[in-house]
């Protein structure tokens, strides 16, 4: 279990921004406290994506597990890298989208891919080959919103309808440079990554160092 962390404390419920969904929560005179994010411990990376986030909720600060990251309303296309420097042997990956406040503000037809420094000769079967060196390891996807029109993509492994992608590296993919989310079709609701865990093979590193070019 993660330290507990990203507590906040209120009194009464408050909207949330414009595009977003927000459960009601109104305890007059009563306190409760709800964990918003989980954060990790993850290796040096450089992360990316396209979609704008809402004011200090971005995809670094999640990533160092500062936050969450909230952005606007995901489009066919856009995507999530993380950068590895140096490229590592991932042991797994975790994935949670959405959170207490805002359920419905997940990733829908999403996949996991990975790009290795080296493809493997013989790629396991659950695997799904990009024609840009990435493989495709995992799927994100919500019942009844799994009508993807890119002939070429084709879900891969296994997913869950809650927007949590969790799952192990296939054997023999070796050292990985790029971890990618791919988001296969616009969602009408904003996007929440609450959990961002890329877990190493070997040892994990003590104290990730921290950089981006975005």
């Amino acid at each position: 279990m993660p330290k507990v962390q990203g507590l906040v404390t209120f009194t009464i419920a408050y909207p949330g921004p414009k595009g977003s969904s927000h459960r009601p929560w109104c305890q007059d005179k009563q306190f409760w406290k709800i964990q918003l994010f989980f954060p990790h411990n993850n290796p040096p990376a450089v992360v990316e994506t396209k979609i704008k986030p809402y004011k200090t909720y971005t995809l670094q600060r999640a990533y160092r597990g500062e936050s969450y990251f909230w952005g606007l309303l995901p489009q066919q296309g856009d995507t999530f890298l993380f950068h590895f420097e140096p490229p590592v042997t991932l042991k797994g990956y975790l994935f949670r989208s959405g959170n207490v406040e805002h359920p419905s503000d997940r990733l829908y037809n999403t996949s996991v891919e990975v790009e290795p420094v080296r493809p493997p000769a013989k790629p396991s079967p659950r695997l799904k080959p990009t024609k840009d060196g990435f493989f495709i390891v995992d799927f994100i996807a919500n019942k009844g919103q799994t009508d993807i029109k890119n002939k070429d993509y084709e879900p891969a492994g296994e997913f869950d309808d809650m927007g949590i992608a969790e799952g192990n590296i296939a054997e023999g993919l070796g050292d990985i440079k790029t971890l990618r989310l791919t988001v296969h079709m616009e969602s009408d609701n904003w996007a929440i990554l609450s959990e961002v865990d890329a877990p190493l093979e070997s040892k994990r590193v003590s104290e990730a160092s921290f950089s981006s070019d975005s």
